[in-house]
């Protein structure tokens, strides 16, 4: 009978029921010891959550593309510094005219914009001040990717936790069933005791195959993140050295060096030279041209028209004043305006919501840090108190629905536990992408990105 109660004839022909420590119930305290002790096991080993990090810095497609964007915008300040550089054209013709004969010319002239009223001064001012704005905004991109690979790293760490979780609880109500099984067989269980385990079992395993799933789920997550799929994690702590020490620091950096802030900073920087811009098309513009040639016009004035007969050399200087254009240049210059005072809004909304953001993770983060403290006494207590149901049970003492009310109360707790510490880890990171401490510079992800790419060559 697998070692449970020895079962001897009693007086008066009833049965008397010898009471030893059974072996089922060694076995049942055997998986309880199993459950407490295995959950940190995985802790030590594999890959850690800086190099995941280091991963999604190289991999990751949305931030490879934004740095694509930052390179393109840099040829936006040599394509506008372009308009004061002089501009060389050479050409030459054969033709065919009665009378006349043949005809051929030739010409090459150099023209060059002396004075644009300062438009290509500005505009240039205007490009490199969005290059300086889509930088920034790269650099948001980068941190907003970082704290996804942080919490797909987390979720994956978390996962397969609570499938440990799960899969011990299921280990321990196989055996409590299997003990009630055996005491059914000798009269000490009744067959509502046994179908209330394996219903508890039941449910066990449905929480187990829909923990599974979730953490397929996340390790799929992962991989669109980071871009590789998820080995042996070994998990993470808080980054508190980086955390400054009180929510008004934390204000006082995200309004310093939050690059979303700083990008809207940029532009408008960009959208007063651009108001310049416009208001440069009232000014006069002044041009020159050189050039030598026969019988061809190849410059930009009617002027530099040569003649049909012997070459030529010529220098044109062009003036042209605006004097009435429509009102279109007056409303251009309007419009930049109106432009740069919603920059400005732009930069008050963008300060709120930066702010919000920084006061809400710091709320968060304490929160999950409170959270696991007391979850880690919940869990403690929850254990003791299983463990000695578990104990008055094997005497009858105790009930079934005793011992399955505690056991769902140990693992509730530990359940309660893990996602505060996934949550007390994930909201470290928060805070650090709401004041804009998340980049790879201020992690070290640099060279450790670039460490890996020389590994793989």
């Amino acid at each position: 009978m697998h070692g449970i109660d020895c079962v001897t004839p009693g007086g008066n022909g009833r049965v008397a029921v010898r009471q030893r420590r059974p072996h089922a119930m060694k076995r049942l305290m055997a998986a309880l010891t199993i459950m407490t002790a295995a959950i940190s096991a995985d802790a030590a080993r594999a890959e850690p959550l800086l190099d995941a990090l280091a991963k999604a810095y190289r991999n990751n497609p949305t931030l490879n593309a934004a740095r694509a964007g930052v390179r393109a915008s840099a040829y936006d300040v040599d394509i506008a510094g372009a308009a004061m550089r002089p501009k060389i054209n050479a050409s030459s013709s054969v033709g065919y005219s009665t009378p006349g004969g043949s005809r051929r010319g030739f010409g090459i002239v150099l023209d060059q914009t002396l004075f644009d009223g300062l438009q290509t001064t500005n505009n240039v001012a205007v490009n490199e001040a969005r290059l300086r704005a889509a930088r920034e905004n790269a650099r948001n991109t980068e941190q907003n990717i970082l704290f996804q690979a942080t919490e797909a790293y987390m979720d994956v760490v978390l996962g397969r936790r609570l499938v440990s979780l799960r899969k011990q609880n299921l280990d321990f109500l196989n055996e409590l069933t299997r003990s009630e099984k055996d005491r059914h067989r000798v009269g000490e269980r009744t067959r509502t005791d046994v179908a209330l385990a394996e219903a508890r079992r039941a449910a066990a395993k449905a929480e187990l195959e829909l923990a599974q799933v979730e953490v397929k789920q996340a390790q799929a997550t992962y991989s669109q993140i980071i871009g590789d799929a998820p080995g042996k994690l070994s998990g993470a702590r808080p980054p508190s050295d980086k955390i400054p020490s009180s929510l008004e620091k934390a204000l006082a950096v995200a309004a310093k060096q939050h690059p979303a802030l700083l990008a809207k900073r940029h532009l408008a920087d960009g959208a007063v030279s651009n108001v310049a811009v416009n208001e440069g098309k009232h000014l006069p513009r002044v041009t020159g041209s050189i050039g030598i040639g026969r019988g061809q016009a190849v410059g930009k004035s009617e002027a530099m028209r040569f003649d049909e007969g012997a070459t030529s050399r010529k220098l044109v200087i062009l003036m042209q004043v605006p004097v009435y254009q429509g009102g279109k240049v007056s409303a251009q210059v309007r419009q930049a305006n109106e432009n740069l005072d919603a920059s400005r809004f732009n930069i008050d909304m963008q300060s709120a919501e930066v702010q919000a953001q920084a006061t809400a993770a710091w709320a968060h983060h304490q929160a999950a840090t409170a959270s696991a403290s007391a979850n880690r006494q919940d869990v403690k207590s929850a254990r003791m108190a299983l463990e000695g149901v578990v104990a008055e049970r094997a005497v009858g003492e105790r009930a079934l629905l005793d011992v399955l009310r505690a056991q769902a109360d140990v693992i509730k707790a530990q359940v309660r536990l893990a996602t505060a510490e996934r949550d007390m880890v994930v909201g470290g990171y928060r805070i650090l992408s709401a004041i804009g401490r998340l980049g790879a510079h201020d992690l070290g992800l640099v060279a450790a990105a670039n460490q890996e790419t020389s590994k793989g060559r």
